[in-house]
This record gives C-alpha cells, sequence and structure tokens, in this order.
C-alpha cells in the first residue's frame, strides 16, 4: 500500500449522542408546550452540543485527510508461509504543512487498527502497538497466516470522536490489498541426493544414457540455438537442446494430481512443493506439472539460482484449486503425464503425487515406468483404500517405486523409506 490510497469514512452517533440528540429534541418540546423556559434552554443547548459535535467531526475528518496524504504498508517476509509468522507495519504520514504542536495534538488523539482476513491471523486477533510521532502514526502487527492463497489485507482504519463522545469516525486510508501466502513446506533437503543419485545410476537394458543424453530435450519455440546439442540431433534426426547447462544437474519434474476435498488438496500442494524444493536445492532443475498450472508455460526452474526458482515454483502454488470435477482431474493428470513421458524418455526424474487413478491416467503414466525414474506417492483414505492399493500395484507392475501414503503420515518418514526400500504400502 504507497500513497495516499482511498479515503472512505463511515460515521456513526455513539449511545449518547443518540441520548443527547433526542433528549434536546423532547426537552425543547416539553418546555415550549409547558411554556418552561428552562425547558427550552436545556434542550437548545443539548441540540447545540450535538450539532457543534457533527460541525467538529466533519472538520477533524476533512483535516486529517488533506493533512496525512501519505500512508505506506510493509509486509514482511513477502509472501507470506503457513504457519510462518510474519509483521506488517502500517505508515501514515504527515505532510508536514502545519505545525509541530498541531500535528502532536493530532497524532496523539487518533486511534489506527487495520482489517486482516481470519486466513492471515489464523482466526484470532491481532495485537498491534502504535508509535507515535509528530509526523507519523505506525502500526505494527504479527500475522499467522493458516491457508496457502491470497487473502484480503487492509485498509487500515483511523479512529476519531469528538470531545463529547456524540459521533464517531472510522477513516479507511489506503487501499486493501491481496497478500500472496505459500504452502506450507516440509524440509526434505537431506533426501533429494538419494533421490537423484539413484536416477544417476540406472541401468536401461544394455545402455545406460550419457549424461549428454540425460540432459537433452526437444527443441521448443524460443530456445536459444546456442543450448542445441548437435552431435544428439544428428544422430536421432531431431533437433535436441540441453535442458541444463552444466553437466551432472539431471532435471525433475513433480506432477501433481489435485484432490477435490479442501485438506487432501493442502497436503498434496505442500507435498508436492516440499520434493521439488528438495530437488532445486540440491542444485537440480525442477518443474511442477498438473492440474491448475499451464502446461505450455512449464520451465525447469533453478537456472538463475535456487532463490529465484524457489521464488517461481512456490508462486506457482498459490493459486491452484481443485478440480470441477473427477473427470477434469482425470483429464489434467493425464495430459501431465504424457508431457512428462516425453521428457523422462531422456533422462529426466519424474515423482508422481496422485489420487487413486482411472484406467486413462494410469495409461498415461505407465510409459514414465520403464525408464527406471519413476516415484509415486498415491494418497489413501479410509474409503480409498482398495482403490489405492490397486493404483498402486499397477504402477509397481509398469516399473514405479510406489508408496501409499494418508494426508496424516510422516511425510518425511515416508518419502524416506521409499527412496531407501524402493517401495512401501
Amino acid at each position: 500500500m504507497n500513497g495516499a490510497g482511498g479515503r472512505r469514512t463511515s460515521t456513526a452517533f455513539s449511545a449518547r449522542g443518540v441520548g443527547l440528540g433526542t433528549a434536546g429534541v423532547v426537552f425543547g418540546a416539553l418546555g415550549v408546550g409547558l411554556a418552561t423556559p428552562i425547558l427550552v434552554y436545556c434542550g437548545v443547548f443539548m441540540v447545540a452540543v450535538f450539532a457543534v459535535s457533527c460541525v467538529w467531526m466533519l472538520l477533524s475528518v476533512n483535516t486529517f485527510v488533506s493533512r496525512f496524504p501519505y500512508a505506506r504498508r510493509e509486509v514482511t517476509p513477502h509472501p507470506l508461509t503457513a504457519g510462518v509468522p510474519g509483521t506488517v507495519t502500517v505508515t501514515i504520514q504527515s505532510d508536514g504543512s502545519r505545525s509541530t504542536s498541531w500535528r502532536r495534538a493530532v497524532t496523539q488523539s487518533l486511534d489506527i487498527r487495520e482489517q486482516a482476513a481470519a486466513e492471515l491471523t489464523g482466526g484470532m486477533g491481532t495485537k498491534a502497538s502504535v508509535v507515535r510521532t509528530e509526523t507519523s502514526l505506525t502500526l505494527t502487527y504479527s500475522l499467522l497466516p493458516a491457508k496457502r492463497g491470497r487473502w484480503p489485507l487492509g485498509p487500515a482504519l483511523v479512529h476519531t470522536s469528538d470531545p463529547f463522545g456524540v459521533v464517531w469516525a472510522d477513516t479507511a486510508v489506503g487501499d486493501a490489498e491481496l497478500v500472496p501466502v505459500w504452502p506450507t513446506v516440509i524440509d526434505l533437503s537431506g533426501t533429494a541426493g538419494a533421490l537423484m543419485g539413484h536416477a544417476d545410476r540406472v541401468v536401461l537394458g544394455a545402455r545406460t544414457p550419457s549424461p549428454d543424453d540425460a540432459s537433452l530435450r526437444d527443441y521448443r519455440e524460443g530456445d536459444d540455438m546456442r543450448r542445441v546439442h548437435w552431435a544428439s540431433s544428428a544422430r536421432r534426426g531431431t533437433m535436441l537442446v540441453r535442458s541444463d547447462e552444466r553437466a551432472g544437474r539431471r532435471p525433475a519434474t513433480v506432477l501433481l494430481d489435485l484432490p477435490r476435498e479442501p485438506q487432501a488438496l493442502e497436503w498434496a500442494i505442500s507435498a508436492g512443493a516440499s520434493i521439488a524444493l528438495s530437488v532445486l536445492n540440491s542444485g537440480h532443475p525442477v518443474r511442477l506439472l498438473g492440474a491448475g498450472l499451464n502446461p505450455d508455460a512449464a520451465r525447469h526452474l533453478g537456472e538463475h539460482g535456487t532463490e529465484a526458482g524457489r521464488a517461481s515454483l512456490l508462486n506457482q502454488t498459490v493459486d491452484l484449486v481443485p478440480p470441477p470435477s473427477a473427470a477434469a482431474a482425470t483429464t489434467q493428470i493425464s495430459r501431465a503425464a504424457r508431457q512428462a513421458s516425453h521428457d523422462a524418455s531422456h533422462g529426466e526424474v519424474i515423482v508422481a503425487i496422485v489420487e487413486p487413478l482411472e484406467a486413462e491416467a494410469l495409461e498415461a503414466l505407465v510409459p514414465i515406468g520403464d525408464t527406471g525414474r519413476a516415484w509415486a506417492l498415491v494418497r489413501t483414505t479410509a474409503a480409498s483404500t482398495e482403490a489405492s492399493r490397486d493404483t498402486a500395484r499397477a504402477l509397481r507392475r509398469a516399473g514405479w517405486r510406489v508408496a501409499t501414503v494418508a494426508t496424516t503420515s510422516d511425510l518425511t518418514a515416508v518419502w524416506t523409506a521409499l527412496l531407501s526400500a524402493g517401495e512401501i504400502e
């Protein structure tokens, strides 16, 4: 939030103000009716106080809006991560056009608070500290985001009231913004060496792919011609480019089959992001493919540095939503699997996080198992145990290494066991 932003004001009369105005009218009417001057004077005085309070409030709000035009909000870190605390600082700055004593009086009399979505506060109220200087009001408070997504924050509200407590006003300062929240990430960095190292030791039949073959993919429009591997292109009869410039950095793809249940959806996204980040942190390029992710725009991340790749990967997960139907989920994972299958034949490591699968999706995933570099986590529930086992068995027969896992399972333990033992159930 920068600049003056929107200035919307809501006003209301306090119980005291309603009582004062009503009593003034009643006393005045009774005084006139009973020909009692004292009642008339009291009524007129009450109504006068009520009117003066309203005028005072109008002038105060207008003066505040004109004299405190600058507002700034800083969210740290940005984006936030679910389950990780963050801090918000809101500063409302004076233009410095009035005297020091006047500005000090105004800043001391104003109260400031901020509106935040429950998803950003964990459903709890925020405890803010306010620092007042001669030229500014600064509000600082903590956030504890509870859920991945984009959630509204702001605007800041400055509360003012007249000296008699008759009328009050809340003036919105700045605009609301949607704050992105990354999913919860589990540290799996200790497992990436086992995953990528195993892939380098795989022997396919009588031939082990060379480092060049393992890092090549088909040419795509817009690729840098300097990355074309001419020797392999001539040998295979099609133009191939290096998917990574540095030898030994085998790429990986994480396939996401998103569930439709909210809790399972967050688990799947968190698991996929955690595995992808472990690969990225080990120095290998990685990408996410699946529902809600544009397959045409999918690129391996990490070529421009781990931090940039990490931010890009997590940004892809912020807006993911469940598929509209089971049929749509099958179509989306099948499309992603077919794209991954093509690159898997050139040495890419594939990790799939899937629901119990329909025949169409299984058919798309089966060829990837032939590469010997395919791992899968199949989510299971009490209602889908048999279907999950059927999916796991089908993938194992195709050459995948598979574990069935519940959303309540320890992902670190399951993933480590799968990489160590090959397959678990």
